[in-house]
Formats: C-alpha cells, structure tokens, sequence
C-alpha cells in the first residue's frame, strides 16, 4: 500500500485532507490512481488509511481511520558532524533503525573538515527522515536538531543512560525496555583526550561497538541497532 504524508494537524476520520506538491509527485511516480487506498502518517503520531480522491490538478485523501499512536522510547543520537554524505546514511538508517533525535556535533576534529555537514544541509536531511516513514511504517518522524557544540551538548540535561562510542570500552548492555538512551558517537578520528575527559565528565559511559575502530557513520548505525536490539528484548529489572 502506498503512505502519503500529511502536513501536521488534528485528523479525524471523514476528513478530507489535501496533499502537498511533494506527494502529488510521489503519487505520480507510484502512479496511483483516484479510489486508491493508502496509508498515511504526519510524523507526529498519525497512524491512518483512507482512499484517494483528485482535487482539481491535485491529489486529497479522504481518511477513513485516524489513530494517535504512542511516543516511542527516547533515544538521541549525537554524531560528530564530519563528512555530509556519511552524515546522510546516518540520518537515513537511525530513522529506519527507531532513533527518536540525531544531534550534529561541532568538535576539535570536524572544523577542518572540508565536506562537512553544514547548516544549510539540515533541511533536506529532515525531510529525509520525514520521507523514511513511508518505508518504515513508523508514526513518529525523528528529529534532526541544529548543529551544536560539543560543550552545549553536554551541558543540555539528559535523563536515562549515556554512552559514548569508545573501542575500549564496556558492550551495551543487553536488555533496555523503554528507558532513555543518548549515545555520543566521535568524528572521524575520534575525539581529542580533552573532550574525552569532559564527556566521561558528564557521566557517558564508554560503550564498544565492535572489534575494531569503526568510521564515525558505522559507528553511529551500530549504536543504533543495540539500542533497538536491546529495547527489543525488554528490560532486565
């Protein structure tokens, strides 16, 4: 079944939704056709169906279910903001793997990088992450914050477990439930021995990922499959 996106709002069932040029595109390339049925999402927590009906030179939905699904478990990814194509593949594979926010983070390793992540690529990747509910099924979009320093990252209240990204470190653990999760992963090239010390600091816990030293992006998409492997055998007690 086909799932356009709503713009975010209070939907009701019988009500007739009108479509944005992005998904009368989407409906044209999936060539679809009025009386269609589809799935639709609003990334606030909209989980519906209705049918599609042509409104003038544009497309509407007509809903015929309209269900509110539940907050998932809080869990943050902040990644160092290197290169913007490896930043990218982590935006698309935190969303499909259950991340609730992805924060890029400044640090001494990312500044003389010359393809970095840059602010005016954050519009493109949240509707990126907005367009991943259409494959992923999910009712929430994920968050992408604004670029912010590491020191504004560790100084924000943070509630629940923290881990940081160190080969050295402890594995995750093996079961979560639904407890807050906010991973802290480096740039390529890890971080420096004084934001180490400064992020052990502010209580993240070093958490291994893998045998070996992993590029920032893998390192990012591993964290995110414990995390949703973890969350997925319940909580120890």
């Amino acid at each position: 079944m086909i799932v356009v996106l709503l713009p975010r709002g209070e939907w009701a069932a019988g009500t007739l939704c009108r479509l944005d040029a992005d998904e009368a595109h989407h409906l044209r390339v999936r060539r679809a056709e009025a009386g269609e049925a589809v799935g639709v999402r609003d990334g606030v927590g909209l989980v519906g169906s209705g049918k599609l009906s042509r409104v003038g030179d544009g497309w509407a939905v007509e809903l015929e279910r309209a269900e509110l699904a539940p907050r998932p478990a809080h869990t943050v990814l902040g990644v160092g903001a290197g290169d913007r194509d490896r930043f990218a593949l982590v935006v698309e594979k935190a969303s499909e793997l259950g991340i609730t926010a992805v924060i890029p983070v400044e640090t001494a390793r990312t500044a003389g990088v010359a393809t970095r992540l840059r602010a005016t690529h954050l519009d493109k990747l949240r509707r990126q992450a907005l367009e991943a509910l259409k494959q992923t099924g999910a009712a929430w979009a994920m968050a992408l914050d604004d670029l912010v320093s590491l020191d504004r990252f560790l100084e924000a209240p943070r509630s629940g477990s923290r881990w940081v990204a160190d080969a050295e470190g402890d594995p995750p653990p093996a079961q979560l439930g639904s407890v807050a999760v906010t991973v802290l992963v480096g740039p390529e090239g890890g971080f420096t021995e004084a934001e180490r010390d400064a992020i052990v600091a502010a209580d993240f816990h070093p958490t291994k990922l893998g045998d070996h030293t992993l590029r920032f992006e893998t390192a990012a998409i591993a964290a995110a499959a414990a995390v949703n492997a973890a969350r997925l055998r319940g909580s120890d007690g």
